[in-house]
């Protein structure tokens, strides 16, 4: 029988960039959070606003639970970012969480995962990931649930469907430190979430979907992702007048899923397109 761990360490990993603008919001709804047995590790991709200066008095109220990771790497990107966390992450924590700059944590986010945790056998890999409300950039409701706006793709997560899109915004992931140890980067990923979840479906991951919005998942312009629902005519739109581009990010999806299906680019392509069609229909 699996021994629980009733306070399980949980660490906190936030890649941040210019942020300043919403980082305070969310730095206050991780430490008020009801589960108090974490910490916070961060690492800056190079910010040239108040975002340091946000940090590092954070770090001053908080010594003992945040910790800012100074190494003077600049990446330009957010996966690469969130994989030099991974690969710096505790080795004592049994659980991590990625975590994003600009949203907004429920107080009782790690409470309820925890318990979902707990009731696991964490010796396999584990991915945890809840539903979202989507939000404005002052916080205004959008959307109650990113799940339904993205027609319950949350509750058939395969091999097949994730290679054509992803349901799991790294912001409501968490996982285990036995699937931490399965992943790691690659330069065929095309965002990290999405590669973390193509890794865990591979390794025979228990992926346990908590249908509560646990989080407030902000859209604004200066997202790096964010879901925007499109119409079919907008889609058809894409696909014949922004060629060029759409044929891009096909390509780097293609390649990305190369690691794990041998198909043709054809193949994929159709498949890809009759996933996207289904999706916004």
């Amino acid at each position: 029988m699996k021994k629980i761990n009733k306070n399980p360490k949980v660490q906190i990993l936030l890649a941040t960039y210019n942020g300043g603008r919403f980082l305070r919001e969310q730095l206050d709804s991780i430490v008020n959070q009801e589960y108090k047995f974490w910490d916070l590790l961060i690492h800056d991709d190079g910010s040239i606003d108040d975002t340091i200066k946000i940090l590092k008095k954070y770090k001053e109220n908080y010594p003992k639970k945040i910790r800012l990771l100074i190494d003077q790497k600049i990446f330009s990107s957010a996966s690469k970012n969130f994989f030099h966390l991974i690969k710096h992450r505790s080795k004592d924590a049994n659980l991590y969480f990625f975590c994003d700059q600009d949203d907004i944590w429920l107080k009782s986010k790690l409470r309820i995962i925890i318990d979902k945790y707990n009731s696991q056998d964490d010796r396999k890999p584990i991915l945890i990931h809840s539903d979202l409300s989507l939000v404005d950039s002052k916080g205004k409701l959008l959307e109650k649930s990113h799940n339904k706006l993205i027609k319950y793709q949350k509750n058939i997560i395969t091999k097949e469907t994730s290679l054509y899109y992803n349901p799991v915004p790294g912001c409501a992931m968490s996982i285990n430190s036995a699937l931490a140890d399965r992943i790691s980067y690659c330069k065929y990923m095309v965002m990290h979430d999405w590669w973390i979840l193509l890794s865990a479906v591979h390794e025979n991951t228990n992926i346990i979907y908590i249908k509560l919005p646990l989080v407030n998942y902000r859209q604004h312009s200066e997202n790096v992702l964010g879901y925007k629902k499109i119409n079919i005519f907008i889609l058809i739109i894409r696909l014949f007048f922004k060629i060029p581009r759409y044929v891009k990010n096909v390509k780097k999806a293609y390649s990305q899923s190369k690691q794990f299906c041998d198909q043709s680019g054809i193949q994929y392509f159709i498949k890809l397109v009759f996933h996207q069609l289904k999706m916004n229909s």
